[in-house]
């Protein structure tokens, strides 16, 4: 479930001890702590899910104290802080004693007055005061005291049920926050529903956003995975591109082009649902959530470095080479990925080169950033990347690391920066001539820009003769102008436990967590050869290395732990070894 600048689960993790075949859920499901990690670094709230109704009486978990405290809201406020996530979507969808439903209210008086500053609670269009289930599909007079009674705050949000069907309601909840004295922005999330209508939900997204005019409320969207759940290929790594694909019209439009957003087959308004089957992957009905929703960036200050690392790859790679050559995910580590995906354009009549990830090939992590195609003097082409807001103070540099498997050659590459003060016109910095077949680095000052505010960064490639052409960029950084502070190497680097069985071993690490100036923690190990293979990456103080396997005949492995900083610097290592015999 997303919904503005807010992730969440749904529904409840199952209580240990459940029947299989039909497993009780529990009443608050965890965020996924990797997704956290990616959110947090996208600028997105990431939010638990309260889900009844479960077996179990309710009540039990409405108790106050004689000090007027709730244990299970103090419980709430303590895990989210544990677990480093920032509040919970709350959905109460069951008919509730008014009783406890009145009690209900209190503990979200009581939670949200108690919970640390960013904390989000979000309302799902469920129960009434009186604890009577009734969907209301809008915020008014019956469902806001859920967010705001008689003066007293309770969730900061509503996430209004799906079923829209007059521009009315929306209208409503935005008249009905207003006179709350709060921002309907703020407050309202209307919603399409995804997981289970793909590409063609029933209820229009016009109905939230008036062509030609301002939204009413802000927009949820529930169930964006489908892309990936309800594409047949799904769990065939070879087919992945596909979904990579359906992912991209979804957030782009039809075009894969989030300059050029809007439905193929256009549908006229008012929007009337006919009652027939729906084609949930007719994504020509689908406008691209860019159409609605302007670019933002948490590309705020230096350092910024990304390897276009989408958080999964088919082999693992370090400084250009193969680290490890299992298959891995993890979105904790993913990078912060292009703004556009993909606003390509070509600068004569021929058309532009393609863009896309290469998980055959990368810099550091799973894959690169691949422009390929045709090229020549009619289709220079200009790929525009990242949205920023970087201050350039002086002694700022930028650093580009690509290939094009040719060396001595003119790479054809030029990075380019649009500044706040002209934003209408690149930049344009050469990347030189390669040297090498293998990766190159080339390194631009800033000087020439202080005082000016970098508001975008591209790439531009062109040839003077026409021919095939293939650039991967591995890793774009834009660094401060302060000397790089290598990392401390990482202390109390520890092998909790090894359960080996044979020559394979379950291992659990931990080491203590510094939270300023690192940006993540490697785990390597060293083979008898000398080499070192990736065993993970994390941010985090505990690492669970699933199954270690044992090289030779080595009595031991000796496993490394990295700090890197954000600006890519990397500490001496810390070590610890797993004993086989």
């Amino acid at each position: 479930m997303l919904s503005g600048e807010l992730g969440g689960s749904w529904h409840g993790l199952p209580v240990d001890g459940s029947p299989t075949d039909i497993p009780d859920h529990g009443l608050i499901n965890l965020p996924n702590p990797a997704y956290t990690d990616a959110a947090h670094r996208n600028g997105v709230k990431s939010l638990g899910c309260w889900f009844w109704p479960r077996s179990g009486a309710f009540s039990a978990y409405l108790e106050q104290r004689a000090d007027g405290s709730f244990p299970v809201a103090d419980k709430l406020i303590e895990m989210a802080d544990h677990f480093g996530f920032d509040g919970y979507f709350i959905n109460q969808e069951a008919e509730t004693a008014p009783a406890d439903a009145a009690r209900l209210m209190e503990m979200l008086k009581y939670l949200r007055a108690k919970a640390p500053e960013g904390f989000h609670l979000q309302w799902y269009d469920t129960i009434m005061v009186n604890g009577k289930l009734d969907y209301q599909n809008q915020l008014n007079d019956k469902n806001a005291p859920w967010i705001q009674d008689r003066g007293t705050p309770v969730a900061n949000s509503l996430f209004a049920n799906y079923w829209m069907p007059t521009r009315e309601q929306v209208e409503t909840s935005r008249a009905t926050a207003e006179k709350l004295g709060l921002d309907p922005y703020e407050v309202v999330f209307h919603g399409t529903e995804n997981e289970k209508y793909g590409y063609n939900p029933p209820y229009d997204t016009r109905l939230v956003f008036p062509e030609g005019k301002p939204a009413l409320t802000s927009w949820a969207l529930f169930g964006s995975h489908f892309a990936w759940d309800r594409y047949p290929g799904r769990n065939d790594p070879d087919a992945q591109d596909a979904v990579f694909q359906r992912e991209r019209r979804y957030w782009s439009g039809p075009n894969e082009d989030p300059t050029r957003t809007g439905r193929a087959e256009y549908v006229p308004w008012p929007y009337e649902d006919d009652g027939k089957p729906r084609d949930a992957d007719n994504h020509k009905k689908w406008d691209g959530v860019a159409r609605y929703i302007t670019e933002r960036s948490v590309i705020g200050s230096f350092p910024f470095v990304t390897r276009f690392n989408t958080g999964h790859g088919r082999a693992f790679f370090l400084d250009g080479r193969h680290a490890s050559e299992r298959e891995w995910n993890n979105a904790s580590v993913q990078d912060i990925l292009p703004t556009w995906q993909f606003w390509a354009r070509s600068g004569g009549p021929g058309a532009p080169l393609t863009v896309d990830y290469d998980y055959t090939r990368a810099y550091d992590g799973g894959c690169s950033l691949r422009i390929a195609g045709d090229l020549g003097p009619d289709n220079p082409t200009t790929v525009r990347l990242f949205k920023t807001a970087l201050d350039v103070t002086g002694g700022e540099r930028l650093s580009v690391t690509y290939t094009t498997g040719q060396a001595g050659a003119a790479s054809g590459l030029e990075i380019g920066l649009v500044f706040a003060d002209a934003p209408g016109r690149f930049v344009w910095l050469p990347a030189g001539r390669s040297t090498s077949r293998s990766w190159n680095t080339a390194t631009r000052r800033l000087d020439a820009f202080e005082g000016r505010t970098i508001a975008a960064i591209g790439v531009r490639v062109s040839a003077e003769r026409r021919g095939p052409y293939a650039l991967n960029i591995g890793e774009l950084a834009l660094l401060g102008g302060e000397r790089p502070t290598r990392p401390q190497t990482p202390a109390a680097f520890t092998v909790d436990a090894a359960h080996v069985r044979g020559d394979t071993a379950e291992v659990f690490l931990s080491w203590l967590f510094q939270d300023e100036g690192v940006w993540y923690y490697d785990l390597y190990r060293e083979l008898p050869d000398g080499r070192r293979e990736a065993v993970g990456r994390i941010r985090d103080e505990v690492y669970y290395v699933k199954s270690l396997a044992r090289a030779g005949d080595e009595g031991a492995s000796t496993l490394q732990l990295v700090a890197v900083a954000p600006d890519g610097s990397r500490s001496a290592p810390a070590t610890a070894s797993v004993r086989w015999t």
